[in-house]
């Protein structure tokens, strides 16, 4: 697991780390941790590849919460975990989706009774891919993708939005790359156009599959092979 920790006070992120250490230790588990110094220095160096980030809200520069901001606008799906001296603040990380916050002084109690839901939270997020829009990078969960649709060079993603609303990216690349990169994540092809998200299917009734709030048509040669698709994927579930 790739942690980021953002902490101005050398005493209060050494706290942090020994926290991280002593967990290692009682779970068996790996951490692999960047600190940053500031707000600004965690933005302009900022990757997608993190798991986790824990973020102090009083900084020089660039406090927690702008620094968040500015992250949540190329990385949606990252949990973030203030640090903070200060409980008011917590209404404040509601506008940047905060997964938790943590109080300090830092207590390995407090600490690791959070980490254990970050780590929960961590094995159904396994299913992140990014993405290069002409916007830029773009960190997804597969879990919010219905299908995908080939137009041309271009790929066209469908995606859970906000109030039942659907987002769609558009990116450069092959159906033939991307069916073979989806396929350990339950994604099949009901015709040459659309790869579609198993877990979103809804219904099919004759040569149409309802995926989500979609209904697309599923053709001939490809419609054996996707209804057995389904019927693995719904044995697996089961």
């Amino acid at each position: 697991m790739k942690i980021a920790i953002c902490e101005d006070h050398p005493d209060e992120l050494e706290l942090l780390l020994q926290c991280f250490r002593q967990y290692e230790q009682e779970h068996h588990q790996s951490f692999e941790i960047t600190t940053f110094k500031d707000g600004l220095d965690l933005v302009n160096n900022y990757t997608t590849n993190f798991d986790v980030l824990y973020l102090d809200i009083q900084m020089p520069l660039l406090n927690g919460m702008e620094a968040a901001n500015r992250i949540r606008q190329i990385d949606s799906e990252v949990p973030i975990i203030f640090l903070t001296n200060y409980v008011q603040y917590a209404i404040d990380g509601y506008a940047v989706n905060a997964t938790d916050f943590i109080l300090k002084p830092i207590t390995y109690f407090n600490f690791s009774e959070r980490f254990k839901k970050i780590a929960r939270h961590f094995a159904k997020s396994q299913q992140n891919i990014t993405l290069k829009t002409n916007q830029g990078f773009r960190k997804i969960n597969l879990e919010n993708l219905y299908y995908i649709e080939s137009q041309g060079h271009y790929l066209h993603y469908y995606l859970l939005g906000s109030d039942e609303q659907y987002e769609e990216l558009i990116i450069n690349d092959s159906m033939k790359n991307t069916e073979s990169q989806l396929a350990q994540y339950n994604f099949a092809r009901c015709n040459n156009g659309y790869l579609v998200n198993l877990k979103h299917v809804l219904s099919v009734e004759g040569n149409f599959v309802k995926v989500g709030p979609f209904e697309l048509q599923i053709s001939r040669p490809r419609k054996k092979k996707f209804m057995q698709a389904i019927t693995d994927y719904l044995g697996m579930e089961g």
